[in-house]
């Protein structure tokens, strides 16, 4: 059994402007100690999938169909006590800006111990003792001083590494981890990346979810690509790197700089993410695709098994749907992606 199972999952948000389907029919499994990538544009779906996950929605955003459990417990039946166990618990969350996750008027020491406490049966010294313990975990130089300090004497690297302190106060048998590396300077990306390794090596389930192709690629087992609020490909992550089967990801991948390359502009794909309030019909991504047909505006494409059982990709060329399936030839090394159908 899976440790964390999404079926199905739909997230909608009521707006003046109309209903917003965010998240749409999202599924995906993980299992222990494993690394799954979620990867996207913005506004893919890829972080309020991950709320919807604790169910830490804010209004107008709600959870309106499909199921998530976790250890073969359903989370979205649970009661609002059982989530608060759950959440911070056995499964932990690192937001994406330190400097609003943090609150500047506490010290850090105090924030992480009220992790603790929240989520142990620790107390007084004893928390606070945890809290130094998991500061030193996670890297932070002469961790009894530094609990003393407040959030803004933390350079942003730092200040990132007290939120997987807390993330990891209760022991958690899953982290997720929602765009820990951005605003970054790369060296600073490799040392929290070594510390998310080290700790998926104790048989941590994580989570990532990001923009950066190039830390997933170093990073995850397995990557899910969302495109508009729907999974477009998912498979493992030398299968998508090397063999894309979306046009989209073919597209993510082509607009990567690597060394070598000699190109004068990078790829980009044409177009925007469409509005998720006014949905095109079809495929999501046909107004985009320089393959589309006149089938793809009228089917909404299933996500489909390619010609790996275990890569799949939400495109009408494995449906048979149209006129055979596409292939993309991918230069790691630095030329052009290509696409070709065959």
């Amino acid at each position: 059994m899976a440790l964390l199972e999404v079926e199905d999952l739909d997230v909608r948000f009521y707006t003046e402007a109309g209903v917003v389907r965010a998240v749409d029919g999202l599924s995906y499994t993980l299992d222990r100690g494993e690394r799954l990538g979620v990867v996207g544009e913005s506004g893919a779906g890829k972080t309020v999938s991950a709320l919807a996950v604790l169910d830490l929605l804010d209004e107008p955003g709600r959870i309106e169909g499909g199921t998530v459990r976790f250890d073969g417990e359903s989370l979205l039946d649970a009661s609002p006590d059982r989530l608060r166990t759950v959440r911070g618990g056995r499964i932990g969350m690192v937001f994406q800006d330190p400097e609003t996750a943090l609150n500047p008027v506490y010290t850090v020491g105090e924030q992480v111990s009220e992790a603790v406490r929240a989520h142990t049966d620790r107390s007084g010294d004893d928390a606070h003792d945890r809290a130094v313990a998991l500061l030193d975990r996670v890297g932070i130089p002469d961790p009894t001083t530094r609990a003393t300090q407040y959030p803004h004497e933390f350079s942003g690297g730092m200040a990132q590494r007290v939120l997987v302190a807390m993330a990891l106060a209760g022991d958690p048998d899953l982290l997720i981890a929602d765009e820990p590396t951005t605003g970054l300077d790369v060296t600073v990306q490799a040392q929290l990346l070594e510390l998310l390794d080290d700790l998926a090596a104790d048989d941590l389930a994580v989570q990532l979810v990001s923009h950066d192709l190039g830390i997933v690629a170093e990073f995850c087992d397995r990557v899910l690509v969302m495109y508009a609020g729907q999974t477009v490909e998912r498979a493992g992550v030398e299968d998508l790197f090397y063999d894309p089967k979306h046009p989209y990801t073919a597209g993510l991948l082509s607009a990567v700089p690597r060394i070598g390359d000699d190109r004068d502009r990078l790829s980009t794909i044409p177009g925007v993410t469409p509005d998720l309030s006014a949905p095109p019909p079809g495929c999501r991504f046909h107004t985009r695709c320089p393959y589309a047909e006149d089938v793809c505006t009228k089917r909404d494409p299933p996500l489909a098994t390619t010609d790996d059982v275990t890569h799949r990709a939400a495109c009408l060329a494995y449906t048979g749907d149209l006129d055979g399936e596409l292939t993309f030839s991918v230069e790691i090394d630095g030329d052009d992606d290509r696409g070709e159908r065959r």
